[in-house]
């Protein structure tokens, strides 16, 4: 019978699961997974620290919505990825971290990079599993994908003893499973509600955050937008899933951006969160008007109303809600109706809007030296503007310029930023 060992099943399941890159930072106690990843299918980033590793990965995650793959090496290696992985998880990026650690017949033996690891990730990640037994690999490698990608998107930790991956695997034991999660669970129940209270508003706004963007629910967001005639902004991962550019987006939902965010947040009477967060950026809700209804739809019971009380709470995947929403408004034929309710709301953000860009316009054409960050801003702005241009926004700071300033035309064109 063939002989296979640990190191090699995690090999061939990361090959079968279909893997294109591992960032990482080769080390001893992942070197058995290593030597059979050579001249395979997947291709290995080795970068200078596992902080750039990870970081790497979770933009990967972000942009294709598929799980990036990090690994690094035990100790050092390890903490040197926390960093990445706090940031995963607080942005919610699809992300697995594979992790090399000390043999468990050396553990407390004071062994090369010895640290008891998991009590130390585990609070920061969305799951973290230990795989004891060579023949389980292969389950656990599908279970940390499926965690990773399923319902919130998250960063999920694997860690592996080296001698685990060493050992020699029973091959009448190994369970190859590999399953991909795509469900999109819906609450119909809330979808009459939730248009009776859009019926009823005077000035509603949408707020489509990263959850819409993780839910593929770009083309139902404008459907529904254009159905209801309701003004729409974006923010986080969401930018883009309606262009700045169409008729009906007001852009960033930012309120120091340069528009109508501002006035739309202070003075809106319906605040529609579709995969969007209630915290610092929205002053822990307490910029929308206080009699303001709110309407929350998120895939992640507790995210649902944080910091604010919700009239309406939807758990569902946006992208399914929306076109179920698009769906009934179709058949009730109310569309019409709506969108001359809203008519004159739209007319006055589009006001405010160019009230408060032109006040923006002596920061943006500033030509002091040193330049301005504004006009800083707008020089990428302009010069980054074909369908496939990607900004990177780094830095508390210059995220919020580039926040302030971007236009997005297109979703998967924007890392970082507000």
């Amino acid at each position: 019978m063939e002989k296979i060992t640990g190191g090699q099943l995690a090999a061939q399941s990361l090959i079968e699961r279909g893997i294109e890159y591992i960032f990482t930072i080769s080390g001893g106690h992942i070197t058995p997974i290593y030597q059979y990843l050579e001249g395979s299918s997947v291709k290995l980033f080795d970068t200078r620290h596992e902080q750039a590793a990870v970081f790497m990965a979770e933009a990967w995650g972000r942009m294709t919505r598929t799980p990036g793959t990090a690994m690094v090496t035990a100790g050092p290696g390890f903490t040197n990825a926390l960093s990445g992985i706090a940031n995963a998880r607080l942005a919610n990026s699809p992300l697995v971290l594979i992790s090399g650690c000390v043999g468990l017949e050396s553990t407390e033996k004071l062994d090369l990079q010895d640290m008891c690891q998991l009590p130390v990730i585990s609070p920061m990640v969305k799951k973290a599993f230990v795989c004891y037994n060579p023949e389980r690999i292969p389950e656990f490698i599908d279970l940390a994908y499926r965690t990773a990608a399923s319902g919130r998107p998250g960063p999920v930790y694997l860690e592996l003893p080296v001698d685990v991956l060493n050992a020699e695997a029973n091959c009448g034991k190994i369970k190859k499973i590999h399953t991909d999660v795509n469900s999109r669970p819906v609450d119909p129940d809330k979808v009459g509600e939730f248009i009776e209270m859009i019926g009823k508003a005077k000035n509603p706004i949408v707020i489509a955050g990263s959850g819409a963007w993780y839910s593929d629910a770009a083309e139902e967001l404008v459907r529904f937008v254009e159905n209801a005639g309701i003004p729409a902004f974006t923010s986080s991962l969401g930018r883009g899933t309606i262009p700045d550019t169409h008729p009906l987006c007001f852009e960033s939902s930012l309120a120091i951006r340069p528009g109508a965010a501002l006035a739309a947040n202070m003075t809106a009477d319906l605040i529609i969160f579709l995969g969007s967060r209630m915290g610092l950026f929205y002053i822990f809700g307490d910029i929308f008007n206080k009699e303001a209804r709110i309407i929350q739809v998120d895939i992640e019971p507790e995210e649902i109303g944080r910091n604010r009380s919700v009239d309406l709470a939807v758990m569902s995947d946006i992208g399914a809600f929306l076109k179920e929403c698009n769906r009934v408004i179709g058949q009730r034929g109310i569309g019409d109706d709506l969108k001359s309710r809203f008519g004159g709301w739209v007319s006055t953000l589009k006001k405010a809007k160019d009230d408060g860009r032109a006040q923006a316009i002596p920061d943006w054409e500033n030509d002091n030296v040193p330049i301005h960050p504004m006009r800083l801003a707008k020089e990428v702005n302009g010069f980054m503007d074909r369908d496939d241009d990607i900004v990177v926004a780094d830095g508390g700071d210059t995220q919020v310029w580039m926040g302030m300033t971007r236009t997005v035309t297109h979703y998967r064109r924007r890392v970082g930023g507000l």
